[in-house]
C-alpha cells in the first residue's frame, strides 16, 4: 500500500509549524493539499523527486506557509493585489498562497508543457477560478499585459537569485514585493542580489532571520530594457552587470 500524504497529516504538519490558524481561516485547505500533493505524486511529469509524504508536506506546503508567515509577521505594507508565481513547475509556493487566500487573483506562470497540463488540471481539480496558469516564458511575459500588474511575485528553485529577480521584479506595481526563496547566502552574494535589485527598481526589505527567503519592495518602474532576452541573462547574468 502506497503511502500518501492525507488532510490529517496536513492538519498535524501545520499545528507542529504554528501555522493551525490557516485552516482554521480555511477548513477545507488541508483537504485540498492533500489532493494537490496526491496528484503530484501520481503524475508522470516528473515535477519532485519527495517520495515520502511527510517530506512532500514540509517542502511543499509547510515551507511556502512558514514564509507567508513571516511576511505576515514582519507587518510589511503589501498592496491588497493579484499575485504571480513565477516558474511555477508543481505549483509551489504559487498555489499553497493562493489557495490560501481566494480573494487575492493569483497566476502560476511556466512554459514547460509537463507543468502547464499539471497545473491546468489541480486548478480545475479544486474548483480554483481565482487561480490562472498562463503559459509564457518568464523573460518574454516580463513585457507583456503581466508586466507591473502584480502586488506579490514568488519565485522558488525557478533560477539563481539574481535571474529570479531579473524575472521577477519587472511583473510588479511600485509599492509591490518579492520573495524569492534562495536558501541560506553568504554576505558577499546577499550584497550582489541587493545591487540587483536596485538596478530592477526594488530595494531590500529582509524578513526576520533565518536568512532563506530574499524579500525585496518595489520602489520605482524597472527599466523597459528588463528583462533581458534570455541568451543576454545567461551569458551575463545581472549581478556581473550590476557590479
Amino acid at each position: 500500500m502506497i503511502d500518501l500524504p492525507d488532510p490529517h497529516q496536513i492538519s498535524r504538519a501545520l499545528d507542529r509549524a504554528g501555522l493551525r490558524y490557516v485552516e482554521d481561516l480555511r477548513p477545507n485547505l488541508p483537504d485540498q493539499l492533500s489532493r494537490w500533493l496526491i496528484a503530484l505524486r501520481a503524475s508522470t511529469r516528473n515535477l519532485t523527486a519527495i517520495r515520502d509524504p511527510e517530506q512532500a508536506i514540509e517542502r511543499h506546503v509547510i515551507e511556502p506557509l512558514r514564509g507567508r508567515h513571516r511576511l505576515i509577521a514582519a507587518d510589511l505594507p503589501v498592496p491588497h493585489g493579484p499575485l504571480i508565481d513565477v516558474g511555477s513547475g508543481n505549483g509551489a509556493p504559487g498555489l499553497p498562497f493562493a489557495l490560501c487566500e481566494p480573494e487575492r487573483p493569483a497566476t502560476l506562470l511556466d512554459s514547460r508543457v509537463g507543468s502547464l497540463s499539471f497545473l491546468q488540471a489541480i486548478v480545475q481539480q479544486l474548483g480554483a477560478s481565482w487561480i490562472a496558469i498562463h503559459d509564457e516564458r518568464a523573460e518574454r511575459a516580463g513585457h507583456g499585459p503581466l508586466r507591473e500588474r502584480f502586488a506579490l511575485a514568488l519565485s522558488r528553485a525557478a533560477a539563481p537569485p539574481a535571474t529570479a529577480l531579473e524575472l521577477t521584479i519587472p511583473f510588479l506595481q511600485v509599492g509591490g514585493i518579492a520573495m524569492i526563496w534562495t536558501g541560506p547566502l553568504d554576505p558577499g552574494v546577499t550584497t550582489q542580489i541587493n545591487a540587483v535589485a536596485n538596478v530592477l527598481g526594488a530595494e531590500a526589505t529582509p524578513l526576520d532571520p533565518p536568512h532563506d527567503i530574499a524579500v525585496f519592495t518595489k520602489v520605482r518602474p524597472s527599466n523597459p530594457n528588463h528583462p533581458r532576452p534570455w541568451p543576454q541573462i545567461r551569458r551575463r547574468p545581472l549581478s556581473e552587470v550590476a557590479r
